[in-house]
């Protein structure tokens, strides 16, 4: 590894990867590049002062801001395990719940063009999407969406059956106040 990259190691507290000091060096990345239209893939010269600017070792110790996406989400890798996945955030998230994963390989990552596409979603989104709250929020939501749709179909619909879908509906929205009676969910 060559000095600069051992001078920024030392000034972050970490251990550089060894195939991402060895990718930096092949590429002879010193100033930082855009490598697609949106991911500023940081060099040399850049990596100790945007892991500084943004606090990274700070929030996520062990972890190094590598690029960006332009728009405010850094692209980082946690040089504290043997694989090099390849992880998203917002910079003003940044904390190991919130990374989403780009790829499980950072060299695999390069080659297939520096992809911006989640492959796995951080794991607080996760528990957040399946949590007893969203879930019975997007019952509640499915219901009343329901009779808006049965509301904006009336003029199609003949009085008797009109009259049986609200009445089918309001009765599933009360059983579901009912049952979900002291429960958050709006």
């Amino acid at each position: 590894m060559d000095n600069r990259l051992q001078q920024i190691a030392a000034a972050l507290g970490i251990t550089l990867p060894g195939a991402y000091a060895r990718f930096l060096e092949t590429e002879q990345l010193h100033e930082s590049r855009l490598v697609t239209d949106l991911v500023n893939l940081y060099g040399t010269d850049d990596l100790l002062t945007r892991n500084n600017d943004y606090e990274v070792q700070r929030y996520l110790p062990g972890y190094l801001s590598i690029a960006d996406d332009s728009g405010g989400r850094g692209i980082f890798l946690d040089t504290t395990r043997p694989t090099l996945t390849v992880y998203t955030t917002g910079y003003g998230a940044l904390d190991p719940e919130c990374m989403d994963v780009l790829s499980d390989d950072f060299l695999q990552w390069t080659e297939q063009g520096y992809s911006l596409d989640v492959i796995r979603e951080a794991p607080a989104f996760t528990t957040a999407r399946h949590s007893e709250k969203n879930l019975l929020r997007n019952e509640w939501i499915r219901l009343h969406q329901a009779v808006s749709g049965l509301e904006a179909e009336k003029s199609r619909l003949d009085l008797k059956t009109y009259l049986l879908q609200k009445r089918r509906l309001q009765q599933e929205i009360q059983n579901f106040e009912t049952r979900n009676a002291g429960k958050p969910y709006r």
